[in-house]
């Protein structure tokens, strides 16, 4: 092409020369320009760049949001292609994705891909950009649509204006492979400053970098909307989200960043396992206790949801998630994880209670493990992991039936202890259990019909 070639011829000749071999020309101010300029006064907080501040040039667009990411034309190398609209992409250094900067009258300026000698121009209903032809009005040798207005950020980033007003700014929050870029108001985000890399021509005219990202816009997935259910809330992981964390392979294709959703994972994990974390208790006393140990609360299964979501990122609809536990508690939200339904034992006065939805059904004595011994019966939150009637209970040196077991701490369980002729009081400092709840016969029956597996157990000293 005669563009590239001259381009090439007059690269050691300064941006001045090189605008002259483009065709592109610099012009006295036109009168009449100034009174039909950009909207300068929209915001007030910048200021216009002029040509000594951002001299002419061939530069590098790249966003301030992530500057790996710079402006690229897409479908560069498809044959025959008339399609000039713009992505962000890794930079490649390719001339597709450099543009020269050219000075207009009134503080105004005109990008101009070097690969193509295609100008960046407004289209559309003037909220969408690409690339196009250079283009001539009547009485000025360059159209409207093809003037930009270059404003300082104070940071070494700028804000790119249309002619009418618009921003150019990136269509999400950050850039990802293949993000679109758009023409917005004014928001002053990083999504809307760039930064100029200036730069030179390259040896490569194009790349292939039109990727397919199945999670972007008109994407095979774009619909996909996640939804897990944590109690009364709900964690969301959108298309847009996953479309963000595409990355290219060596044989240009574009998979999910492998560490994405396990980081997902981890984060609900930290945010709603409750198991091993302390705790507040309101005890039968009304006072508040804090409880370090147990193995009661939420324990979010990361491998089976991470299973869980991978399986659903090919659905076309959005759809509402169960997550997998290891273990759960009673209640999973704000508050107590403990709920309103839970047997209580206070281990210093030797008390039992069993509250069922908040209701008090039993208040009783019982016998814990022997004081200041290793049967001393541990504090913490736990849980009935199952129940057995009858059953027989052995350790060393004893063999105890019983017609109620249901263990929450390893060995250590509730359950009667017919053998015992009396409860409570300070029988445990000297004569106590080897580390399970000694409770009379009716007091075990009415606990175990109640429970049911998983049913929090507290106790605290």
């Amino acid at each position: 092409m005669f563009y590239r070639s001259s381009l090439r011829r007059f690269c050691l000749a300064g941006t001045i020369a090189l605008g002259s071999a483009l065709g592109l020309s610099f012009l006295a101010a036109s009168p009449n320009f100034a009174a039909d300029s950009l909207h300068a006064s929209d915001t007030p907080e910048m200021s216009l760049v002029s040509i000594a501040d951002a001299p002419q040039g061939i530069y590098e667009i790249a966003s301030a949001a992530d500057p790996d990411f710079v402006l690229d034309i897409k479908h560069c190398t498809v044959q025959d292609s008339d399609s000039r609209s713009l992505q962000m992409y890794h930079s490649l250094d390719v001339n597709q994705q450099k543009f020269y900067l050219e000075d207009l009258p009134g503080v105004a300026c005109r990008f101009t891909a070097l690969h193509s000698g295609d100008a960046l121009t407004v289209s559309g209903e003037g909220s969408s950009v690409a690339m196009a032809a250079l283009e001539h009005s009547e009485s000025q040798n360059y159209a409207k649509s093809q003037c930009w207005q270059l404003k300082s950020a104070g940071d070494g980033t700028y804000f790119i204006q249309s002619r009418q007003g618009k921003y150019l700014t990136l269509g999400s929050a950050d850039p990802f492979l293949g993000s679109e870029v758009v023409l917005s108001d004014y928001t002053g985000a990083s999504s809307q400053q760039w930064i100029l890399n200036e730069t030179w021509i390259s040896s490569a005219d194009v790349a292939d970098t039109d990727l397919i990202n199945p999670y972007a816009e008109d994407g095979e997935f774009e619909s996909l909307r996640l939804a897990l259910k944590f109690g009364s809330e709900y964690e969301i992981l959108r298309s847009s989200d996953l479309a963000q964390r595409m990355t290219e392979t060596e044989d240009h294709k574009l998979i999910l960043d492998p560490d994405y959703l396990s980081s997902f994972v981890e984060q609900l994990a930290q945010k709603y396992d409750t198991q091993g974390n302390p705790r507040r208790f309101r005890t039968s006393y009304g006072n508040e206790i804090t409880l370090y140990k147990g193995n009661f609360g939420w324990k979010l299964d990361a491998s089976a949801t991470l299973q869980l979501l991978q399986d659903s990122l090919t659905l076309t609809t959005p759809k509402t998630l169960s997550p997998l536990w290891s273990h759960k508690g009673n209640e999973l939200g704000e508050g107590s994880d403990i709920g309103d339904s839970y047997v209580e034992v206070d281990l210093e006065n030797q008390k039992v209670w069993l509250y069922k939805n908040g209701k008090k059904l039993l208040e009783t004595d019982c016998v814990s493990g022997t004081y200041n011994t290793d049967r001393q019966t541990p504090g913490g939150v736990y849980s009935i992991y199952y129940k057995q009637s009858p059953a027989v209970l052995n350790g060393p040196g004893y063999s105890s039936p019983v017609d109620f077991w249901m263990p929450f701490n390893g060995g250590i369980g509730l359950h009667d202890a017919q053998w015992r002729s009396s409860f409570g009081g300070d029988i445990y400092l000297t004569n106590g259990s080897h580390g399970c709840i000694n409770l009379p016969r009716d007091a075990a029956e009415l606990i175990y019909n109640t429970v049911t597996i998983g049913y929090p157990v507290v106790c605290y000293q």
